[in-house]
């Protein structure tokens, strides 16, 4: 009898253990292992290219694009939603490609709820977490790096009437330019592109350091700012790091995650923030773990006398 007690309370507490750290705890940000954007290529993406891109939908039609930060939290435009908005009339969709036709790797969640900062970025949270895949991954959010002048970026989304009768997600290449004189500290500025309704909330993403980063909101607000002698003005994403610090959490890139890199350039604010999931890389037990486990062995060996 005494040797089943044994194996029923090493059962109960490996479940306890580090090691049974759910999927989010192990989450990083910014990694397409399909995407092979460099420079050039197609207008119309493929599937798993932007795994975080969502598609908002009101009432079963498609309204928004979004990205997924967080494996329970999506970031669009405040503009595309009524204030105060009803989460309940939303649903987010991800691993979409197409807006018409079979999409083998999506999956539809429903909204619990919507936040929004001024008429500037919103956080839906998920009712529930999406299963994460090469289809399905969320992107590291702007946290004050600098994407230097000539950078070449990305924006994607489902604008109205393109992609053909499938409606398959557009996208385009742009670049980091120098904003000049007229713009504010908190501009972050690409050459000109068509940006069209369906396209608001998506992202402006750029790689660095093999690691994805949104470092705007793609929204027509503050439309006098938006386009002026070739250029195109987005407030950086960084601006609003207190409010997504406080309602999404952080998640770190592969590159940063293990503790023996070096330190990247994270804000006091970023670095004072409630974090929503523990980073992954770290692979040398901790003493609470190695603790852990020389209890279960001392309590084995005492229910075996």
């Amino acid at each position: 009898m005494t040797f089943y007690r044994v194996i029923y309370v090493l059962t109960v507490l490996t479940a306890l253990t580090p090691e049974s750290q759910s999927q989010e705890d192990a989450v990083v940000c910014g990694q397409a292992p399909l995407n092979s954007r460099l420079q050039g290529g197609s207008s119309v993406s493929s599937a798993g290219q932007w795994p975080w891109m969502a598609s908002l939908q009101r009432n079963g039609s498609h309204v928004c694009g979004g990205t997924l930060v967080a494996v329970d939290s999506v970031l669009s435009d405040a503009n595309c939603f009524s204030s105060p908005p009803v989460a309940s009339e939303w649903t987010v969709i991800l691993g979409r490609l197409r807006q018409v036709g079979s999409n083998p790797f999506q999956v539809t969640l429903n909204v619990a709820s919507i936040t929004l900062t001024g008429s500037n970025v919103a956080v839906l949270k998920l009712a529930s977490n999406p299963t994460l895949s090469n289809y399905i991954q969320p992107i590291c959010m702007d946290n004050g790096r600098t994407f230097s002048v000539g950078s070449t970026c990305w924006a994607a989304g489902w604008s109205s009437g393109q992609g053909g009768a499938e409606q398959v997600m557009q996208e385009v290449q742009t670049s980091i330019v120098n904003c000049g004189n007229t713009s504010t500290s908190d501009a972050i500025c690409t050459g000109a592109f068509t940006l069209n309704e369906g396209d608001y909330g998506g992202a402006l993403m750029c790689k660095v350091d093999n690691s994805w980063f949104q470092a705007a909101v793609l929204t027509n607000a503050n439309s006098t700012r938006q386009v002026r002698g070739g250029i195109r003005d987005f407030i950086k994403l960084s601006t609003f790091l207190e409010f997504l610090s406080r309602s999404v959490g952080t998640l770190s890139p592969p590159s940063t995650a293990n503790p023996t890199s070096s330190p990247n350039t994270t804000s006091n604010t970023d670095a004072n923030a409630t974090t929503a999931h523990s980073s992954a890389g770290a692979t040398t037990p901790s003493s609470t773990f190695i603790l852990f486990h020389l209890l279960i062995m001392s309590l084995c060996f005492h229910l075996w006398k």
